[in-house]
């Protein structure tokens, strides 16, 4: 009987491991192939309209109106008239058990291409996060034993879609352990190593290239620096909390919330005169960080002008959002800290220390606004260690978002996602 038994038990074990693993490749190849398409469609449409846009200003004021316009009518016509809320939606999903609607899926990829390729100054991170996180959702209700492991499936599913946006698997994995839910569990450690193994396969398969290929690779940087990098670290913990808190009262605070369609035109009209005068804040606003890998163009930015998009971007977004695009502030905590560190850089190099690489100053800055911004900051060094494909500065990164991450959350405690969750919790 005994035998019996323990043969039974592990028979059980092995279909479950074996059903596991199976759904693990199943998520990582579906969820990877998807982003990666998702990806490569908004890069080359924004690329196109941004162009036009260039060529013909009145442009700018049409494209934001037609990327609501069909987002309004999406949401209205084909989903019911249900907002999509960003990573908030997946917070709730997992620590209050909520369903995450499989209609989630198309909402988020569609509205995110039409937010950012009109011009919408979020990204298409947020999007990938939630729709991605619902296909995991989605899969856990396939076999009755699944059921336990949402948390995890779901998890697995947004790290092989940050893997795949930001070429760095490690950011993937830790993206999901810091903000999605923190867990120790064996299901959690395999379907997520999996799900990033297979991203980094695919990556190699379809040639992913760094989301910024840097023309010159800076190997060294000087001890002498490192005054400069604390201060760029304490800047971007207070700019953290002034983005989130814009973003949060522009959301909140903007105007006919009753009337959507004159809510999303006057978004538009915002949208357009901000991009009017200031076309490097198009879409997520990559196509202005590329200018700053060269040589040859990064010189041309004046502090005067990277003052002001640091200081415009996060209210341009959280006008976007209150009209109806899709998106947070992934993409544009990146903008904003690359914006952040190339003026101090410049500041620097100017008027105390020649002999530095502007570059550094840019790494620096995405990475510690990223880390103040989302409170995130393993997720931080190894997301812009991959879109630059450039780890020189792992040891100041690994020092200096720690002081960004605690400087913004002993100032304002929540991120733009956790703030929602926390009003649930109370």
């Amino acid at each position: 009987m005994d035998l019996k038994i323990h043969v039974s038990k592990k028979n059980f074990y092995w279909i479950k491991w074996s059903k596991i693993i199976f759904c693990s490749v199943l998520i990582g190849f579906v969820v990877g192939l998807v982003t990666l398409m998702f990806k490569n469609l908004v890069e080359e449409y924004e690329h196109i309209l941004f162009s036009k846009a260039q060529s013909t200003k009145v442009m700018f004021f049409v494209l934001p109106l037609m990327g609501l316009g069909l987002i309004y009518c999406l949401r209205l016509f084909v989903f019911h008239n249900r907002k999509n809320k960003g990573i908030s939606e997946v917070l709730e999903a997992v620590h209050f058990k909520k369903k995450l609607p499989a209609y989630k899926i198309p909402s988020h990829f569609f509205n995110g291409f039409l937010t950012v390729i009109f011009g919408g100054a979020t990204g298409i991170e947020v999007s990938t996060v939630v729709a991605t996180a619902a296909m995991g959702d989605l899969a856990s209700k396939k076999e009755p034993i699944f059921k336990k492991y949402k948390k995890e499936f779901m998890g697995a599913a947004v790290a092989t879609g940050i893997s795949i946006l930001f070429c760095s698997p490690l950011a993937g994995f830790f993206f999901s352990y810091e903000n999605i839910k923190k867990q120790n569990s064996n299901v959690f450690w395999i379907s997520h190593a999996i799900g990033v193994s297979i991203a980094v396969l695919l990556m190699f398969l379809f040639d992913v290239q760094p989301l910024f290929e840097l023309h010159f690779l800076p190997k060294i940087w000087h001890l002498q620096v490192l005054p400069y990098f604390f201060i760029i670290s304490l800047l971007a913990g207070i700019y953290g909390v002034y983005m989130t808190k814009i973003v949060l009262f522009s959301k909140q605070k903007f105007p006919f919330k009753n009337m959507p369609v004159l809510q999303f035109v006057t978004a538009s009209i915002l949208i357009g005169s901000i991009l009017f005068v200031f076309p490097h804040l198009y879409g997520d606003g990559y196509h202005t960080l590329k200018s700053f890998t060269s040589p040859q163009t990064i010189l041309t930015f004046s502090t005067g002008l990277l003052m002001v998009l640091v200081l415009i971007k996060p209210w341009i977004t959280g006008i976007t959002l209150a009209g109806g695009g899709d998106g947070g502030v992934f993409a544009p905590s990146i903008f904003g800290g690359a914006c952040l560190g190339l003026m101090i850089g410049i500041i620097v190099k100017t008027y105390f220390y020649d002999d530095v690489v502007l570059i550094n100053f840019v790494i620096m800055g995405i990475a510690l606004t990223v880390s103040a911004t989302l409170h995130a900051p393993f997720t931080a060094v190894f997301l812009t260690c991959g879109i630059f494909n450039n780890y020189s500065l792992i040891l100041p990164l690994l020092i200096f978002v720690f002081v960004s991450f605690i400087v913004s959350k002993k100032i304002y405690p929540f991120t733009v996602y956790s703030i929602s969750l926390q009003k649930q919790k109370r």
